[in-house]
């Protein structure tokens, strides 16, 4: 990349950042303004948290870095990746840092995929690869438990008076959780069928990791990891709500945690800030939860994000994910 192209490069990602400021501060502003949110009761809420059940919560999210490792581990050593488990956990932590830390909601996955590629011959598309098909699975688990929450109430196992949530959103999840099941798994089929053997799709997006496409075992192990992962993320959603003295009906976790996540990764932001407060709000009060508890509730989850980071920026200063194993006949594919 010759100077100048590498100059409007980082002029275009810091017209990006720039957006996605804008777009969190404009998000804040709303909040406050329109929301009816009364700051000072919000933090009284903060000031009685239960420190046991916000500890435990802390405890439950830690857990999930540790499932994500173990993921990280079998979606990159079926490629040839020869990081260790604790390795590739290390990393999960350094991406939750610059994920938080820095304007960019992709900047942490970027980073993972740079080190998991360094030191071997494997192809950067590869790491990247990897990195999308960790994305993919835990996105697909939160269209899955939103669709769950909604078919059983649908069915009439859980009433309907518990919470109520618009049709769209409904028929949003059920889309997603479709093409989760019926498109994406026949990619590779699709691309042959419509476009032959020889497309630019096949040949180099999907063909260097056809594996995730092969191998049922893995497939079935990795997302039985995601699905674990996510249910101990709603175990520390559920004790946020514990420690804040917040009743929230059992069922509607399975639907509200997945599409506040959804909103904050598609909405443009600075990693979902003020686009997640004000989803956590408008979701909780579904469920007769005010305002100033529903930011309450957000702050606790944002507080355990932080802290989180904050190890993920000493592992970056003083962990060794920067090693890596000789490669021994080993070929790029």
């Amino acid at each position: 990349m010759d100077s100048k192209a590498e100059h409007n490069h980082k002029k275009n990602q810091a017209l990006k950042n720039l957006f996605r400021l804008l777009i969190s501060i404009i998000a804040f502003i709303c909040l406050i303004k329109f929301g009816k949110v009364d700051i000072k009761t919000a933090l009284k809420y903060l000031l009685e948290v239960n420190p046991l059940y916000f500890i435990l919560a802390f405890i439950s999210y830690l857990l999930t870095m540790l499932l994500a490792g173990l993921r990280f581990y079998f979606s990159s050593h079926v490629l040839g990746f020869q990081k260790t488990y604790f390795q590739l956990v290390q990393l999960n932590f350094v991406g939750t840092f610059f994920n938080n830390f820095l304007p960019t909601t992709f900047g942490g996955d970027a980073l993972r995929g740079y080190y998991l590629k360094r030191g071997s011959h494997i192809s950067l598309s590869k790491a990247a690869a990897c990195i999308v098909y960790e994305r993919y699975t835990g996105l697909i688990v939160l269209f899955w438990a939103a669709s769950v929450g909604f078919l059983l109430q649908d069915t009439g196992i859980i009433s309907k008076s518990s919470w109520s949530i618009p049709s769209q959103l409904k028929i949003f999840c059920h889309a997603g959780t479709m093409i989760t099941l019926f498109l994406i798994p026949f990619l590779p089929q699709i691309s042959k069928l419509f476009m032959g053997n020889t497309n630019w799709v096949y040949t180099r997006l999907l063909q260097p990791v056809i594996v995730y496409w092969q191998d049922l075992r893995l497939t079935t192990r990795i997302m039985s990891l995601s699905i674990i992962l996510q249910i101990f993320v709603m175990v520390c959603h559920i004790l946020i709500a514990m420690s804040l003295n917040i009743k929230i009906p059992f069922s509607y976790y399975l639907v509200f945690y997945p599409l506040t996540t959804i909103a904050g990764f598609m909405i443009p932001s600075l990693n979902g800030l003020g686009i997640r407060e004000g989803a956590y709000i408008y979701f909780l009060k579904k469920v007769n939860v005010g305002s100033d508890q529903g930011l309450a509730f957000s702050i606790c989850w944002l507080i355990i994000l932080l802290i989180t980071s904050a190890i993920g920026g000493i592992i970056y200063m003083f962990g060794d994910f920067r090693k890596h194993k000789p490669l021994q006949n080993m070929e790029e594919n």
